[in-house]
């Protein structure tokens, strides 16, 4: 399975501005990899999937503003957005009569075995992305302005895998495909809100390869027998080792 539209973030952050002289000459572009690609989990446990965005060092800076907008040649900027009906949840295609503003979005390709509840029945997760938060780590779902020189990268919190309601299967778990776009907001000629579909900066893994795959080995949650026979089996190798001492 692969439906690369299916998992989409959902947020959009409407801003408004006037388009500014050109300041690029092309659109940036990078590379997009899994700060922790490999590791092990129970099967009750959330699993969250760190990204580092870096942009390349011949690439032009990831640098805009919103307020008003900037740090686009006008040659870069689509000529047309999509126009949602809030009624009907119609899409349609239209022309852009100004562009006012511009977004960073992320997306969730369903790869591999690791894969949410959304692309495909019987998964043992669902996949959430992560919108930010006062205590958590940075998003890249919505950032109306950024800041990100060629050469150089930052990390972020894609998303979280939470396992089904009495655990996840225990097994091997593994995804590939995770994306960083830029996007723009403006108006049409009727004064309706369009916007741009997502345009790449970066994609992780994009041949699929193990070697760049974001792997988790799931182990079953220890039964409380278990589980206290090896904590008592913890506690007497410290005495005895305190003896010995």
């Amino acid at each position: 399975m692969n439906r690369i539209t299916a998992l989409a973030a959902a947020a959009l952050v409407v801003v408004t501005g006037a388009l500014a002289p050109a300041a690029q000459a092309a659109l940036p572009y990078g590379s997009l990899a899994f700060v922790a690609p490999t590791g092990t989990a129970t099967a009750d446990e959330t699993i969250d999937v760190l990204m580092r965005l870096e942009l390349d060092a011949d690439s032009p800076p990831l640098v805009f503003s919103s307020d008003p907008l900037s740090g686009f040649d006008t040659a870069d900027l689509p000529t047309q957005g999509t126009w949602y009906d809030p009624v009907t949840g119609a899409t349609e295609l239209r022309d852009f009569a100004t562009i006012t503003g511009a977004f960073l979005n992320v997306f969730y390709v369903c790869s591999g075995n690791f894969t949410g509840e959304d692309c495909g029945p019987g998964a043992s997760y669902s996949f959430n992305f992560w919108f930010g938060g006062e205590d958590g780590p940075p998003s890249l779902v919505g950032p109306s302005s950024f800041n990100l020189a060629p050469g150089a990268s930052t990390e972020f919190l894609l998303g979280r895998f939470t396992p089904k309601a009495g655990g996840a299967d225990p097994g091997s778990y593994r995804f590939y495909t995770a994306g960083v776009t830029l996007g723009f907001t403006g108006q049409d000629a009727l004064g309706e809100t369009l916007f741009s579909n997502g345009i790449d900066i970066a994609r992780s893994c994009p041949d699929q390869s193990e070697a760049c795959a974001f792997v988790r080995t799931v182990s079953a949650v220890p039964e409380p027998g278990t589980l206290g026979l090896w904590l008592a089996g913890v506690a007497v190798a410290g005495f005895v080792a305190r003896r010995r001492a």
